[in-house]
């Protein structure tokens, strides 16, 4: 009998080729819209968590009965330090003015969120001796003389409003009923970021110096100094919408009154956002439209021009930017830049927002102190791509800083941003109804046919607007 021999039989090598041609075809069609769907599914999850973030903490104000606030905080902080000790950040555009880009995403790109609680106020009955805030001016002839030395010297200046030179009574001098240790009482409560109320009145001011309680310590004898943040030229209606502007006499004395200190962290309620998504900071802000002044068309319109000739730099539809903080050929350092606090009171309604105030043209001495702005508008957080932080300058080296010309040309060009990106989500949170959601972007090009807009009239807070506008018109989701 005749065994025949089995032959095991491959693939040739045209028959593998043919394969590895056709896999490829397949991977070439297929894979960009894989990336696509994974991508923009990333997009979604992050603004999931953002609103359910935000959502955690209103439930948390109302359960513990006290503020609670989201902490978004910037990357400024965190960025790397390049072999010349700059921070690693997207490179400078070339010219005189590139340099309030440097630093532009870590200053903008939030990954992470915390919490943060409101501790109980400290108010006179709670102090074993009456303590007397009386308020000063300066050179309004009072004694003692307001001082002007060491420690209320540098960058704890009491003279220095941080807000330009204008007289206003802000200044305030601190003693004690008995002899008692000023310093240890009330000096720890007494500085940046802390906030002061007088009287029956729910007023309350924002105190910008001294940046440290040590210098009410180093102060010596019975009298402690604190300033706090100038409001004449805000007006009553920008940052404190809610209460007008209240003008103090010199000499007035208070024996009743509230300090309130900002949020502190809870460490344990940390989140981060997946990898190469954030929260854009660049394009957050309020939906208070501010209209632009002065010669430059609106396209023009720089997003904040410290000097004030282009426009008054009020547009708080780009609030929580880093250039609408402090936009000069000096730019900001990393420890000038705040997080920002967004707070919910304990009835679980959206209060206000802690956040960097502006730092004007030439101002050396700027502590980067935030302030306390009323959540009067609806609030807008843009969540995008940590790549596509962007700032499109305008070539144009007299223009200083974003505006739509600039964006549009950058945008033809082909860089990505989060504002024309479709894949980016808008968060917001609503003072009046208390909703909050979150909705994929719309395309600005198409909010700008749909309502027949003229796109030289546009500057850039109304294409931040118009994308917000057409992603809640059209597109709200429950998600």
């Amino acid at each position: 009998m005749i065994r025949r021999k089995r032959t095991k039989r491959g693939l040739t090598l045209v028959e593998l080729l043919v394969v590895v041609g056709v896999a490829s075809v397949v991977a070439a069609v297929m894979l960009p819209g894989i990336k696509s769907v994974l991508t923009d599914r990333k997009s979604s999850q992050a603004a999931i968590m953002v609103r359910n973030y935000i959502e955690a903490a209103r439930t948390r104000a109302v359960g513990r009965n006290r503020s609670v606030a989201v902490v978004f905080e910037r990357l400024s902080s965190r960025a790397g330090i390049a072999p010349n000790g700059t921070f690693v950040s997207e490179t400078a555009t070339a010219g005189p003015f590139a340099t309030p880009d440097t630093n532009f995403i870590p200053y903008n790109a939030c990954i992470r969120m915390s919490l943060a609680e409101e501790p109980l106020p400290v108010s006179e009955a709670m102090l074993p001796a009456a303590v007397t805030f009386r308020v000063r001016q300066p050179n309004d002839g009072l004694n003692p003389p307001i001082p002007t030395g060491a420690p209320y010297n540098g960058e704890d200046s009491l003279v220095d409003m941080h807000q330009g030179n204008v007289q206003e009574a802000r200044i305030f001098e601190v003693t004690a009923s008995s002899s008692i240790s000023l310093a240890w009482l009330v000096g720890e409560y007494l500085t940046n970021g802390s906030q002061i109320s007088f009287g029956n009145s729910s007023r309350r001011f924002s105190i910008v110096t001294p940046r440290s309680p040590t210098v009410h310590g180093n102060a010596g004898g019975g009298t402690i100094w604190f300033s706090v943040m100038n409001e004449k030229l805000f007006d009553g209606h920008t940052e404190r919408a809610k209460e007008p502007y209240v003008d103090l006499q010199p000499g007035t004395r208070f024996t009743q009154f509230k300090i309130y200190q900002r949020p502190k962290p809870v460490f344990s309620q940390v989140v981060q956002l997946p990898r190469g998504m954030c929260v854009d900071l660049s394009l957050s802000g309020f939906g208070k439209k501010m209209p632009g002044q002065g010669s430059l068309p609106p396209e023009k319109q720089p997003v904040f021009d410290p000097t004030g000739s282009a426009m008054a730099g009020f547009d708080y539809r780009v609030r929580f930017a880093s250039d609408w903080i402090g936009n000069e050929p000096i730019p900001l350092e990393p420890w000038q830049l705040r997080p920002v606090y967004i707070v919910f009171s304990p009835e679980g309604q959206l209060s206000h927002v802690w956040a960097n105030d502006r730092r004007t043209a030439g101002d050396g001495s700027y502590q980067g102190s935030l302030t306390r702005i009323d959540a009067t508008q609806d609030v807008f957080l843009h969540v995008g791509k940590i790549d596509r932080v962007a700032m499109p300058l305008d070539p144009d080296p007299r223009i200083l800083g974003r505006n739509a010309y600039g964006l549009r040309g950058a945008v033809q060009l082909g860089v990505q941003n989060n504002l024309t990106d479709l894949s980016a989500y808008v968060v917001r949170l609503s003072p009046s109804s208390g909703a909050i959601s979150a909705s994929p972007i719309v395309s600005i090009d198409t909010q700008i046919s749909i309502l027949g807009l003229n796109v030289n009239n546009l500057n850039f807070g109304d294409m931040v607007e118009l994308s917000r506008r057409g992603t809640y018109n059209s597109n709200v989701t429950a998600q």
